[in-house]
Order: structure tokens, then C-alpha cells, then sequence
């Protein structure tokens, strides 16, 4: 949740939302018992807001950037329907497999199609060979090169597609002058880059750890 929230107000927003389903909540709870890497989860308002986003702008098509255990991909399956498909990608098989079995439990599972490896590599890959654009796309991997992610997703995106960019408030670090990490850096710089560059319109949501969502002008 936003970190910016205090515990109360933070269950006040979510008790005020959509939530998970059944298989969104099981799914959520599988993770969570992972431990350390649960962090990587999305949260709770993130999955609301990427269902209602994939709905309510009519996506067919929406790009899953970092699978990881399969929150966002279920969002987006869910989101636009039974005509909806999503191209998910990521390098880890065995949070993969857990999704594909809340997927399946969802009844979306037909509705997503994973690409293993490096991001930035399959990207490539999609960009040569893939012939239908993606109306929506969402961005939850590496930090340091997510200029490089973010530029390579423009190629497959409709003209009047969104990228939503997730951490961008990055513990709220991207303030911190003392955080000189590659991770920090490359969002500070991305958040400063996005925000000046004339071709794009982008607004910074503070949900999660922060969304960025991005359209062309």
C-alpha cells in the first residue's frame, strides 16, 4: 500500500475499493508466504486500478512487463474480458508457475501468454515480430535501465496507448540526495526525463510506491 498512509487510513481506502477475488485473494496469500520476495507484490489498490483502467479504456490487447507471481497479469485478464489477451514476461519459471495455477482458477488462464527471459530481450523479439500493437502496458521490473524499458515498450504501444511505470516513488528515496543507488538514480531520472519531455503527457499517482502513467501527445 502507499507508504505515505497511515495503517488506518490505508484500510479505510481499501475497504472503500474493488478487491481481489476469490483466485486474486488466494493468489495474494501465496505470495505473501513467500517472504522477502513478496515486496515485489503488487498491491492492493494497484490491482484495482489496472482492472478498472484495462476495462474502462476498452484494452484488447495490454503488455505485462515482470510477471512475477501474476497479480498485474490477472488484472489486465480480468480488466478487459473474455476478449482481452495479455502477453506477460518474465525470467523466473517458478513464480510463474504459481500464477499460471491462479490464472486457471480464475478462468483466464487462456487469456495470457508468458515469454520467459530477459525483459529487454523479449521486448526485442515482440518489436520484430509481433504484428498487433498493445493498448495498455504495464512496467514492475529492474529500476536501473527502466529508460530502456520504458523506450522499448513505446515500439509495440498504440498510438494512443498507456504505459503505467510502477515504483516510481521508490520509497520515497527518489528525494533522498544521500541515495546514489543504481536503482534510485534510474527512476530519479526517468521520473525528471518523463515529466520534461515534451512528446509525452504523464501523471505520478501516489498509490503503492508510486504509478506513473504515460500517454503520447
Amino acid at each position: 500500500m502507499a507508504f505515505q498512509l497511515s495503517p488506518e487510513m490505508e484500510n479505510y481506502v481499501l475497504a472503500s475499493s474493488v478487491s481481489y477475488g476469490t483466485s486474486g485473494a488466494a493468489l495474494a496469500a501465496e505470495t505473501a508466504a513467500l517472504g522477502d520476495p513478496a515486496v515485489m507484490m503488487l498491491a492492493k489498490e494497484e490491482y484495482a486500478l489496472l482492472r478498472f483502467l484495462a476495462g474502462v479504456l476498452g484494452c484488447r490487447r495490454a503488455l505485462d512487463v515482470g510477471t512475477f507471481t501474476g497479480l498485474s497479469a490477472l488484472a489486465f485478464a480480468e480488466g478487459m474480458g473474455a476478449a482481452g489477451r495479455v502477453v506477460s514476461i518474465d525470467r523466473h519459471r517458478p513464480w510463474v508457475d504459481i500464477a499460471q495455477r491462479h490464472w486457471t482458477s480464475a478462468g483466464v488462464q487462456d487469456r495470457i501468454e508468458v515469454h520467459y527471459g530477459e525483459a529487454v530481450d523479449v521486448l526485442a523479439k515482440l518489436a520484430a515480430t509481433c504484428r498487433q500493437s498493445f493498448d495498455i502496458a504495464f512496467l514492475d521490473v529492474d529500476k536501473a535501465p527502466i529508460h530502456d524499458y520504458f523506450t522499448a515498450t513505446l515500439e509495440l504501444l498504440a498510438p494512443k496507448g498507456v504505459v503505467i511505470v510502477d515504483n516510481t516513488l521508490w520509497h520515497g528515496w527518489v528525494l533522498d540526495p544521500a541515495r546514489r543507488d543504481p536503482d534510485t538514480e534510474g527512476l530519479r531520472a526517468f521520473n525528471d526525463w518523463i515529466a520534461h519531455d515534451p512528446r509525452f503527457e504523464a501523471v505520478l499517482l501516489p498509490i503503492g510506491d508510486g504509478l506513473t502513467l504515460v500517454r503520447r501527445r
